[in-house]
């Protein structure tokens, strides 16, 4: 009897981010300087209509409906009929991209889309990002017909982009990024120079399998107390984890991350009610947390030590916290 064909190996899920934000914010703006950035990532970007998105001629290497290739490796493609058709295109694929970024309409909840994406368990969130235009934020959120639904976008944000300073006064700037800031459900609230936006946002460099990343990842960030800058900027520390974690401990824990922390990521070693240990993928993104088997191409470090990565605006006090935090997860006895 022939042997039945081994299933072909899981593949590592792709990123997944989505932008949103009301009519006429800038996102078509961040979008084309997300493409043209010198980032080395192949991203893909879903979006209603070509039409509205004036990529560089320079830049696209081929051209279909429905597709549009660019020289960097990165692809824009229209989501057409169905967003979930689309979804299962891109995840067939043969050469994936690391991230798929998902335009969301001027009038749609990005969450929502969010969660059609996570349907597909090919995809893995990193991101909700709501842009605001800070000249029209207040005459938008008070419109008796819009103004809702605006503030239920800014809402859903993990990360808030702010646009359109230059037309601000100097001095009212700072200002106009901390009213955002009171609006959101998050502290990650950024200013955006031109539509240029950090790519910390979006992508870490490769986590957990290199411990540079703590080095590799530094920003400065003004301690509380001393203010933040209006345009704000990233730490990321990588943390090793104890041998192993309460599992049920981590998740509490990880659920409770300070609004600061944009993102954490990492391989641990659990045990669960039932004495059971074994390795997970952990990953907070947009106040959702995936504790998952590593699948082909995520990899703990060679001496199988557990690390977490946290991005965040993360000042001293809030690495000693975040230490602290880990070491009080550890495994009080493991069979």
């Amino acid at each position: 009897m022939k042997a039945a064909a081994a299933p072909p190996p899981v593949r590592a899920p792709i990123d997944l981010a989505v932008i949103g934000g009301y009519l006429g914010a800038g996102k078509t703006t961040v979008l084309n300087r997300l493409l043209e950035a010198p980032h080395g990532k192949r991203i893909a970007v879903l979006v209603n209509d070509f039409g509205a998105v004036n990529i560089d001629a320079r830049l696209v290497r081929a051209r279909s409906d429905d597709v549009i290739e660019l020289d960097n490796g990165c692809i824009c493609c229209t989501i057409g009929g169905a967003l979930v058709d689309a979804l299962t295109r891109l995840a067939a694929r043969e050469e994936r991209p690391d991230l798929l970024l998902i335009e969301a309409s001027g009038v749609s909840d990005p969450a929502k889309i969010a969660q059609v994406g996570l349907l597909n368990g090919a995809f893995r969130l990193t991101a909700v990002l709501v842009v605001v235009d800070a000249p029209e934020l207040v005459r938008t959120l008070v419109d008796p017909l819009v103004g809702a639904m605006a503030q239920q976008q800014i809402d859903s944000a993990s990360a808030v982009i702010v646009t359109k300073l230059d037309l601000i006064a100097p001095e009212s700037r700072e200002r106009a990024v901390s009213d955002v800031r009171a609006l959101a459900a998050t502290d990650i609230v950024v200013a955006a120079d031109h539509g240029r936006v950090p790519l910390a946002l979006l992508f870490d460099t490769s986590v957990p399998q290199t411990r540079a990343l703590a080095d590799a990842g530094r920003w400065q960030h003004r301690p509380p107390g001393q203010g933040m800058s209006v345009f704000p900027t990233f730490t990321s520390v990588a943390l090793d984890a104890p041998d192993v974690l309460e599992k049920v401990r981590l998740r509490a824990w990880l659920k409770a991350l300070p609004r600061t922390i944009l993102r954490a990521k990492g391989f641990v070693r659990v045990v669960d009610a039932q004495g059971r240990v074994s390795t997970r993928v952990c990953q907070v993104a947009a106040r959702r947390l995936r504790m998952t088997p590593p699948t082909q191409g995520e990899h703990a470090d060679e001496a199988g030590q557990g690390v977490m990565v946290f991005i965040g605006f993360i000042d001293t006090e809030t690495e000693a916290m975040l230490r602290d935090g880990l070491i009080a997860c550890r495994a009080r006895v493991v069979g």
